[in-house]
């Protein structure tokens, strides 16, 4: 199939509803830093990770929205526009209530209430991808993958970030409103509820302007309720699928202490969460530029592979220099340091991230696109979700806790080194085996651009045929 320009309306669509879920799912990460301010314990930040499950199990509802649907309101939309609606009235009304939560630490209150809103996030994001597919279907589908990556990291960048950074009323008195001859105040710019007021808001705006003026062509290339469910069960016959959720599955074992505690250790010892915010400006750049990067590679799940073990590494710099953070904190060279640290580790991250992500867009069948992404996606995430809790709950049982961190950043950095060993020849395996090997059956899609000239489907297989002639023209003409 040849690749065509890209239409900017879809792009600019997917990039918007991949910020609103960036901003909720950055906004939900930085709730530990500030449990951590009110004294939360690693046990309680354990209870908390729980929150970040539901992106990990969305397989088990996937197929009801990838089959379940009203052909006349769309298929996406059936589903993405109630999703949000209910987002942005779930957020409105827990802005009245989210300080008090926090400075009592209802921990338990608070994961019921952000699980829910993860639970949403991730059906949302089942939503988006899934559409992605089909709007997309006739370009380069590396794209969705640059979608989503951009879309989340700007997302998360504000989410976190900016949030960190200009709630703070230490930074916004010393940098704002000091410069401007401004009365301090005991707040920053804004209030945490004011926050995600806000984006409450923009929730409801975005959602209702996309069910009045955006169409989705009707699309008849599915399965059922039932098919759907059961092509869950026919995908994980093949061997490829397997050994791909077994690679994904362990893959985050390597990385989970430094994933899961680096911003808690920091703030333990002393880094105020509005430098915290602050590290993350640097760093929005090249987690933009990475995806762009490698948007027309045909071989990402190579270059999953060739970042591991270069990602191992820089998790024991990073162990390292934070274990020296009490000694180093007040030295000109901390900050500069660490942000370095940082981005030559988000390179990575990203790198992997964006590989990982086209890797799953490429091999979808199309058919049952929202499933067949949600359970390869699934399976990044169950891994990450269950090495993050397990460290956390690790941690509280090492004595002296300052030892928590390193141990744990060592005794991961082993076992993914191990990992790589065992699974480096099927990555490389897996990467180099036939699209079709990976599709339930071969189906055509219609792409969602009403504009779009049909796909070449034939492009391949007539090529195929002018080959052949010509090679019999040629032994014809030798004899």
């Amino acid at each position: 199939m040849k690749t065509k320009t890209v239409p900017l309306k879809s792009i600019l669509l997917l990039l918007i509803l991949y910020i609103l879920q960036g901003v909720i799912i950055g906004f939900i990460l930085a709730i530990p830093l500030y449990l951590d301010s009110r004294g939360a314990k690693w046990q309680e930040q354990g209870t908390f990770n729980f929150v970040f499950y539901p992106f990990s199990l969305k397989l088990a509802w996937a197929p009801i929205i990838d089959a379940v649907y009203i052909s006349r309101f769309g298929r996406r939309k059936t589903w993405l526009i109630p999703i949000q609606f209910l987002l942005g009235i779930i957020l409105f009304i827990l802005s009245f209530y989210l300080t008090t939560l926090i400075e009592e630490l209802k921990i338990n209150t608070l994961t019921c209430i952000f699980f829910l809103v993860y639970f949403l996030l991730a059906s949302q994001d089942i939503c988006v991808d899934s559409w992605a597919l089909t709007l997309l279907t006739n370009y380069n589908l590396q794209w969705a993958s640059t979608c989503q990556t951009v879309g989340q990291t700007f997302g998360r960048f504000i989410g976190f970030t900016i949030l960190m950074t200009f709630e703070s009323a230490s930074f916004t008195n010393r940098f704002i409103r000091k410069p401007f001859s401004l009365s301090e105040k005991s707040y920053g710019l804004f209030t945490i509820d004011q926050f995600i007021r806000f984006w409450a808001i923009a929730f409801l705006l975005v959602s209702f302007c996309i069910a009045l003026f955006k169409k989705e062509k009707h699309n008849d290339n599915h399965l059922n309720l039932c098919q759907t469910y059961l092509s869950i069960f026919q995908l994980f016959k093949k061997k490829c699928v397997r050994q791909l959720a077994l690679l994904f599955l362990l893959s985050p074992i390597g990385y989970a202490a430094t994933y899961a505690m680096t911003n808690l250790v920091l703030k333990k010892y002393g880094v105020p969460k509005e430098s915290l915010g602050l590290l993350g400006i640097p760093l929005i750049f090249v987690k933009i530029l990475i995806p762009f990067c490698i948007t027309q590679t045909n071989r990402p799940l190579t270059w999953y592979n060739r970042a591991y073990l270069p990602r191992l590494f820089m998790c024991i710099l990073i162990g390292i220099y934070i274990y020296f953070t009490p000694y180093i904190l007040f030295q000109w060279y901390f900050y500069p340091i660490l942000t370095c640290l940082f981005i030559l580790n988000e390179s990575l991250i990203y790198l992997m991230l964006v590989s990982r992500v086209g890797f799953y867009a490429r091999i979808s069948d199309p058919c049952i696109g929202g499933t067949y992404i949600t359970l390869l996606s699934m399976l990044g995430n169950l891994g990450a979700s269950l090495t993050s809790s397990a460290v956390l709950y690790i941690a509280e049982w090492i004595k002296p806790d300052r030892l928590a961190y390193p141990l744990l950043v060592g005794i991961c950095f082993l076992l993914g080194c191990l990992w790589l060993i065992m699974q480096y020849r099927t990555v490389l395996r897996l990467q180099a085996l036939p699209i079709e090997k990976w599709h339930l059956s071969s189906m055509t899609i219609v792409s969602d651009d009403i504009n779009e000239e049909p796909p070449e489907t034939g492009f391949k297989e007539e090529e195929e045929r002018r080959n052949m002639t010509d090679g019999v023209i040629r032994d014809q003409s030798m004899e």
